[in-house]
């Protein structure tokens, strides 16, 4: 049969829909691009705001259109929260929550065989182990990720994730060192350890482990791999975190914080766990241990109460702490957080008009650090060419980096950093 994917949201999801492919593959089956004619689509859905809802069922039209025969599964964290509304407005013929992912291809085979299929998607809330799923996708690719976690159980006040994903899991960590090793070997150059809340790894686990005893073992099991660590608590740095990795040169310097808000009293009400403080102390402590790397957030403007006042002190935050990139999101309304019956709902007009304001000063502080990398040089994984005769890639800071040159897709090359745009860096290839 032929499988086509269309993934929404994470880098978790990102993980499963690779995992995914590979279990279709093995059983014999055809990857095809999703926009190509095919027996089964699966549409991994995501559900942290309203958008991805939309896009999801979006893309549940478009294969019942291109191939009304087909077989529609619909699975994540959309159907996990809204399974009935999946069935009803995507017209999903199988509807997996976020769990039970592995017996996908058994369920394709017999749907496309003439069974009619229910399967049982249950609570996210109740007690369940960590799924473990194959890392690495199809043959090919460059960079590989590897899920060490899921589940979250933080409950913030705008976010639905907890009652999508479920409490924190981990993989055991043999599991993953033995997982980081394989990929080393099938010749990937990059693994990106991702997960719903990586600082939460192993508080779950009989023996008790955390990812500061994780990250160093799968850094020493792919000594020639790259090795990128997923969104981190801020408070997940500490001066032993950062020690502990700094003596990995695999180890990308690049970290991503949550951040959402640099408003104290922002945070407070979304149910944060930091400050901007505790914030600004881990960007500093990755600063002196790994300098020039890269700190790059997430963040979340209009959230119910938040004045113009508590806005300008996010963007004076924005200056001060000097990412390397931001996704700038407006604050999504979702149905089942405390955040969707909190007073001072602002409206979408003043929402979307603060996004663009963040957006602009978070582009000024993106510009300075990439122009602050012009002369330096870069380890960088290339990946594709562009339509103007340059290969295309990401150095270990995850800059997009570009420079002339014609088959290069999967090397590690150091590239001259001669200049920097919108667009990235732009360099030489050292030979």
């Amino acid at each position: 049969m032929k499988v086509a994917f269309y993934t929404l949201g994470c880098k978790t999801n990102q993980f499963e829909t690779q995992a995914l492919e590979r279990l279709f593959a093995e059983r014999g089956h055809t990857v095809v691009d999703f926009k190509e004619m095919s027996d089964v689509y699966v549409i991994n859905t995501c559900t942290v705001t309203a958008l991805g809802d939309k896009k999801s069922r979006a893309a549940a039209r478009q294969a019942k259109k291109r191939n009304p025969a087909a077989i529609l599964i619909v699975c994540g964290c959309y159907a996990q929260v809204n399974p009935d509304e999946v069935r009803t407005l995507c017209g999903a013929d199988i509807v997996l929550g976020s769990s039970g992912k592995g017996q996908i291809v058994e369920l394709a085979e017999q749907a496309l065989a003439g069974a009619v299929l229910t399967p049982d998607i249950p609570p996210a809330l109740s007690a369940k182990p960590f799924e473990q799923l194959p890392a690495g996708g199809l043959l090919g690719r460059t960079r590989a990720l590897l899920k060490v976690q899921d589940g979250c159980q933080n409950f913030c006040a705008y976010c639905l994730i907890p009652f999508a994903r479920g409490p924190s899991r981990s993989i055991p960590p043999d599991d993953a060192v033995r997982e980081c090793a394989r990929l080393e070997q099938d010749g990937y150059r990059e693994v990106v350890v991702t997960g719903i809340e990586i600082s939460s790894y192993g508080l779950d686990l009989p023996q008790k482990s955390s990812l500061l005893e994780l990250a160093p073992a799968l850094c020493a099991a792919a000594p020639h791999t790259r090795i990128r660590l997923g969104s981190l608590e801020p408070r997940t740095v500490t001066e032993e975190f950062a020690r502990a990795l700094s003596v990995h040169s695999n180890l990308c310097p690049h970290f991503h914080l949550s951040l959402q808000s640099g408003c104290d009293r922002t945070l407070r009400a979304m149910g944060r766990r930091y400050d901007t403080a505790r914030f600004l102390l881990s960007c500093d402590i990755l600063r002196r241990y790994f300098p020039g790397c890269a700190i790059t957030t997430d963040l979340i403007v209009g959230f119910p109460g938040e004045t113009e006042e508590d806005f300008l002190q996010t963007l004076d935050f924005l200056s001060r702490a000097a990412f390397a990139q931001v996704h700038v999101f407006p604050y999504s309304r979702r149905k089942g957080t405390r955040a969707y019956s909190m007073p001072g709902q602002v409206d979408r007009a003043e929402r979307e008009s603060r996004a663009r304001r963040a957006s602009g000063v978070c582009a000024q502080t993106r510009m300075q650090y990439l122009q602050s990398r012009v002369g330096q040089t870069a380890q960088v994984l290339f990946e594709q060419p562009d339509d103007a005769g340059h290969f295309c890639g990401h150095d270990m800071q995850y800059c997009p980096v570009r420079a002339p040159g014609a088959a290069l897709s999967g090397q590690v090359r150091e590239v001259r950093i001669i200049s920097a745009d919108e667009k990235g860096l732009c360099g030489q290839v050292i030979d």
